[in-house]
């Protein structure tokens, strides 16, 4: 096997044993699946995992090699890469693939290399790594998809192989997507631009799950909010929740700070960049780092302001772009804060993992299909057995 590409082998020295211990104490879910299946036999199962690579990540990758199973790790974005963490998992035996800020050209070689590890189990998020599986003959025994950008990705292929969706569980809609974006994605904003949200007007592009809590965080932190979407419905929910909805380009015209969250690519175009008021600081908060047109976007004149933050002059106006267009609340650098809310969710994986290992997909139908309830409710369960424990 090719070994891994991270960027500096190095980095490792960061991760220290002390903190990984407190991470270890904070997700008391994810810990209690992790000690499980590192007592297992999982030697000869084969995982291409396609994540973000984040230290929140780590204790799962550890599970796992220790349980025995052959892993091959790349990073589904090319800016939201904890170098020190992806040097770790290379340095106790995982094939580690990715880099914060790495060209789109790498990104896709990895995507290759990853499929060159012909796995028989799939760890996706963006529905990427499935895509590249579709010719493995005999076709893949089970995967795992956790994006709506994955979702919808999908549903333009016939996919030969069982692909459990955790995104859609409740578990994941109602407290993930729900409030846990939208509690990290304005620290971070915030963190990046020196800017508060009071009095500003904030445009919420996508009103979903993870748009109505970016939505509702922002109404709390004092912002005026606006709202556009294609669903009458859901926009007529925002006016419950006190937002104000409008159409794109009238929310183009009002707003100071625009926030994407479809899982679309391209829903914020060249013409719309065109149309916003000068100084309109543009960021993502969904999967895909091509919701706003950044290819665009970079071939006009730009500069670096500072960290993450980026001026684009266009024709005798100016935007700002953050962190590149890529999920702001990942590539904002801002460490492992609020990892503690992601414990549900690395538990999610890895007791889905763990299932697929025990031939839990089985008989399953080929084709996107809801994680197993049975998995969820369990998990649910631990959660409320837990939780209060720790601080």
């Amino acid at each position: 096997m090719t070994s891994s590409r991270i960027k500096d082998p190095g980095l490792s020295a960061q991760v220290e044993e002390a903190e990984l211990a407190w991470l270890r104490y904070i997700m008391p879910i994810t810990e209690h699946y992790c000690r499980q299946i590192s007592q297992r036999d999982y030697r000869g199962k084969r995982l291409a995992c396609w994540t973000h690579i984040r230290f929140n990540m780590l204790p799962l990758g550890l599970a796992l090699v220790e349980s025995g199973a052959e892993i091959v790790w790349g990073a589904c974005n090319v800016d939201s890469t904890d170098d020190a963490a992806a040097a770790y998992l290379s340095q106790r035996g995982i094939t580690v693939y990715g880099w914060r800020g790495m060209p789109q050209a790498d990104y896709e070689q990895h995507k290759q290399l990853v499929r060159d590890f012909d796995a028989d189990y799939l760890c996706d998020m963006g529905g990427e790594l499935s895509v590249a599986y579709l010719d493995r003959e005999p076709p893949v025994q089970g995967a795992l998809e956790a994006t709506t950008s994955g979702l919808n990705l999908l549903r333009n292929y016939a996919i030969p192989f069982p692909v459990f969706n955790w995104n859609s569980i409740p578990l994941k809609d109602r407290l993930e997507n729900r409030f846990h974006v939208g509690n990290e994605v304005w620290p971070v904003f915030s963190h990046v631009t020196w800017l508060n949200l009071y009095r500003r007007s904030v445009l919420v592009v996508g009103y979903g799950p993870v748009g109505k809590g970016i939505a509702e965080r922002a109404r709390a932190l004092g912002a005026i909010t606006y709202v556009a979407d294609l669903d009458a419905v859901r926009l007529t929910e925002a006016q419950h929740h006190g937002c104000i909805p409008v159409s794109l380009e009238e929310g183009l015209a009002r707003c100071q700070i625009v926030v994407t969250a479809t899982g679309v690519e391209g829903v914020v175009g060249e013409e719309h960049l065109r149309q916003a008021r000068p100084g309109t600081i543009f960021f993502n908060a969904g999967h895909t780092n091509r919701e706003i047109d950044i290819d665009w976007l970079y071939r006009q004149p730009h500069q670096r302001m500072r960290a993450h933050v980026e001026r684009f002059d266009l024709d005798g106006t100016h935007i700002f772009l953050l962190a590149k267009g890529s999920l702001l609340n990942l590539a904002g650098e801002t460490g492992a804060a609020g990892a503690d809310l992601f414990d549900l969710y690395t538990a999610v994986i890895l007791r889905g993992i763990s299932w697929l290992f025990d031939g839990g997909a089985q008989g399953a139908p080929p084709g996107v299909q809801l994680y197993p309830s049975h998995l969820e409710q369990e998990i649910a369960r631990l959660s409320v057995k837990l939780y209060g424990q720790v601080p």
